[in-house]
């Protein structure tokens, strides 16, 4: 094979796979940045909090991309949300220290929950959806929370404030992601630390693989690093990533979607750090993650005020 027909041949098998097509539907409605993104549990819907003017959640139908309904009247910003896991309660974060519990269905309020000190940056269910887990800059804090009662059990510091908060699978571990570059594993039935890692610099964003043996935490770096839950081993690093990036994995585990440079969206395979797509149609920093349950679909949602929704079923194939 001739030098140059060789050189553009093995330039285009390393870039197989990185390019994906358009998104299938483009969802038009917030008013400011996407906060948080969750599908109900059979995918026919996709929830979004509008962040900062909106103080609104979002219902959107998954396959026309029509917006079903609008809860609005929330107290100050919805910074975050969490969809529990039989997709009745939504767990609703703001920016005024409020966190509140609602009636997926009707938008109405079951429980006001008070304890934090500040604004509010990240609320998850555990996977039985019994326990809540907040995280919170004002008092430095990762709460858990019995869902039932609204009762508080344990309370975890973060010096200098708590920026993330994600159950392990198997509901024995949770991790907390500090705004100074901390990530913190703690044992959830006696509130006590398991391990700690100094990750990077600013604020840490985290998510456990489905399978549970891996940890994904982005910093102010420009990488994604992941981690073995047990013992708290890196295992790779993942380049070219955004800053503070949002994660998810699929339900599978096979793929963890991360925000890319200039509004892009990355797709690698976590077992091998190969970056398996990337998908671009932001025109702002990708802020919100989510894949549906079937993992077919992922959504994205971004500081442009756009939730793209993209067809991942053949990525990684």
């Amino acid at each position: 094979m001739h030098a140059l027909h060789l050189c553009l041949f093995l330039l285009a098998m390393a870039f197989a796979g990185e390019e994906a097509p358009e998104p299938a539907l483009t969802l038009e409605g917030h008013l400011s940045l996407i906060g948080g993104l969750a599908f109900t549990p059979d995918g026919r819907t996709l929830i979004s909090a509008g962040s900062y003017v909106d103080a609104a959640i979002y219902f959107w139908d998954a396959q026309s991309g029509e917006l079903k309904q609008c809860h609005r009247g929330e107290k100050g910003s919805v910074a975050c949300l969490a969809l529990s896991p039989d997709g009745k309660t939504l767990a609703v974060g703001g920016g005024d220290t409020s966190l509140r519990l609602l009636d997926a269905a009707s938008g109405k309020v079951i429980r006001d929950i008070a304890g934090h000190k500040g604004g509010v940056n990240a609320v998850a269910f555990s996977r039985d959806g019994k326990l809540l887990a907040t995280a919170c800059d004002g008092d430095e804090a990762v709460k858990l929370w019995n869902v039932a009662s609204g009762n508080a059990l344990h309370t975890m510091t973060i010096r200098w404030g708590a920026h993330s908060a994600a159950f392990s699978p198997d509901g024995a571990l949770l991790a907390g992601g500090g705004r100074f570059g901390r990530l913190l594993l703690w044992n959830v039935t006696t509130g006590s630390q398991a391990i700690s890692l100094l990750n990077g610099k600013g604020k840490i964003t985290v998510a456990f693989s489905p399978a549970g043996g891996m940890l994904a935490s982005g910093s102010d770096a420009p990488t994604v690093q992941l981690f073995a839950t047990k013992g708290g081993r890196l295992l790779r690093t993942l380049p070219q990533c955004a800053p503070n990036s949002p994660l998810a994995f699929s339900p599978d585990g096979a793929l963890l979607a991360t925000g890319g440079p200039e509004g892009a969206v990355k797709l690698w395979n976590p077992q091998t750090g190969h970056l398996a797509a990337t998908l671009r149609a932001h025109e702002g920093a990708v802020s919100a993650l989510a894949f549906s349950p079937d993992g077919k679909t992922l959504a994205s949602g971004s500081e442009d005020r756009t939730i793209h929704l993209w067809d991942v079923s053949k990525v990684g194939k």
